[in-house]
């Protein structure tokens, strides 16, 4: 009996060689034409962290404002007031002879001192 498996095993592997090194052949040729896709991917998310985020400043009656840092107030002033809102628009109006910062989140408005 276990002549009669050995035969049908060789025989399996007889018909199925042909398919099985064209299956890989095809398999590393696919594989050499996604490295240089997967190469470039990777390059381009070390530009993406690499990139440069500008910081913006008001200047005024020798004061000086960071942007970003009032408009993290901002959020976390709205959030505050409205936890289960998630934010989709916010607008900051930064007026220094006021000493406040306006702004409008969800097209809701509010105000902060500087």
């Amino acid at each position: 009996m276990d002549v009669k498996i050995k035969e049908a095993v060789d025989a399996a592997l007889e018909k199925t060689g042909p398919v099985v090194r064209k299956a890989r052949a095809a398999a590393e040729n696919a594989a050499q034409k996604a490295e240089p896709v997967l190469e470039a991917v990777k390059n381009a998310g070390k530009q993406a962290m690499t990139a440069f985020v500008p910081e913006f400043y008001v200047q005024f009656a020798n004061r000086q404002f960071e942007c970003a840092s009032l408009a993290e107030r901002c959020k976390e002033d709205f959030k505050a007031k409205h936890p289960s809102t998630m934010i989709r628009s916010c607008k900051l109006y930064i007026k220094p002879e006021d000493n406040m910062v306006y702004y409008v989140i969800n097209d809701m408005e509010d105000k902060l001192p500087l």
